[in-house]
């Protein structure tokens, strides 16, 4: 009896170093090709994307690194959401670097999303003092429970933390491939033309709305010059009514807030009917992705420095 007694304690014991080790020091473990301490430790960067999938997989960073010499860097969490948005920013601005631009993620559909957890690797990548604030964030929404809480701070990003010896060199060569180890292929129009999505329940959540509009304050308390980017999305997602009007909602909020100049797809001439540019209805193919970010880094290079994109 004493021997199990013994042995269930130093496996709670072992469980709980694990939990502490996640929570506090997860951050610091090297990652040369991800994360938010990995772009603190970069210095003084031109340009730094902040922002979901659409960023990940839609940035074609070779091209982005030619364009500003390496000084650029791309943070992308699978389905992040503003709620989270809003401690990474504070994070990497407390970081104490300077960003000459902050590309933030003008995605629609994550103005309707419930506050939850997106991605395990948002939680992985913050100190332990920006998931307390996340956590608030969270919180404040209402939409949590204690089952929430225990996916948080105990088993969110464990198993990265367990594999991390075998999954880190893995997660190297996705940097520049948009996510995948190979080159992502093109969908075939059929395809594209038949698959099923239907976001017409969607409604906009005000905890989203109001980290959108809380991001554009801490950027102009800062400081800090910013824009927020909507990538393309194939034709059949961009042109339905419940996007359109998810997306207005979106720009509202920008322009309640005073600003007056972001980056719509339309403003990127892009044929977004074009299938030999996309993954799916939200991500792009390999040339999708190159001619996205060729016709973008003109666009930005273009802007001026003291244009309203600030």
């Amino acid at each position: 009896m004493k021997k199990a007694f013994i042995s269930i304690a130093a496996g709670l014991a072992v469980i709980a170093a694990f939990v502490i080790f996640k929570n506090i020091f997860s951050c610091y473990l090297p990652a040369k090709n991800r994360g938010i301490q990995t772009v603190i430790r970069q210095g003084d960067l031109e340009l730094l994307f902040l922002g979901s999938s659409t960023f990940r997989c839609n940035i074609d960073m070779p091209l982005v690194d030619e364009a500003y010499d390496g000084r650029d860097y791309d943070i992308a969490y699978a389905g992040n959401q503003p709620v989270a948005t809003v401690p990474e920013y504070e994070e990497l601005r407390a970081g104490g670097n300077s960003y000459g631009l902050m590309v933030f993620d003008l995605n629609p559909m994550l103005l309707s999303q419930a506050v939850k957890i997106s991605d395990a690797r948002v939680i992985w990548d913050l100190t332990f003092p920006s998931k307390l604030r996340l956590w608030k964030g969270m919180k404040d929404s209402e939409e949590t429970d204690l089952s929430t809480f225990y996916e948080f701070f105990v088993t969110s990003g464990m198993d990265d933390l367990i594999t991390y010896p075998i999954t880190e060199p893995f997660y190297l060569t996705r940097y520049y491939k948009g996510a995948k180890t190979e080159e992502t292929p093109a969908s075939s129009r059929e395809y594209l033309e038949n698959e099923s999505f239907d976001i017409s329940k969607e409604k906009v959540n005000e905890s989203q709305r109001a980290a959108v509009a809380a991001l554009v304050r801490r950027c102009r308390e800062d400081g800090q010059r910013f824009v927020f980017i909507e990538t393309p999305h194939y034709y059949r997602l961009a042109d339905d009514p419940k996007y359109r009007q998810l997306k207005s909602v979106f720009v509202k909020t920008l322009e309640d807030e005073g600003v007056d100049e972001y980056i719509l797809a339309e403003d990127i001439e892009m044929d977004n009917r074009n299938s030999e540019f996309f993954e799916d209805m939200t991500h792009f193919s390999a040339a999708g992705r190159r001619e996205y970010t060729r016709l973008l880094l003109e666009y930005l290079k273009d802007q001026s420095p003291s244009s309203s994109i600030d």
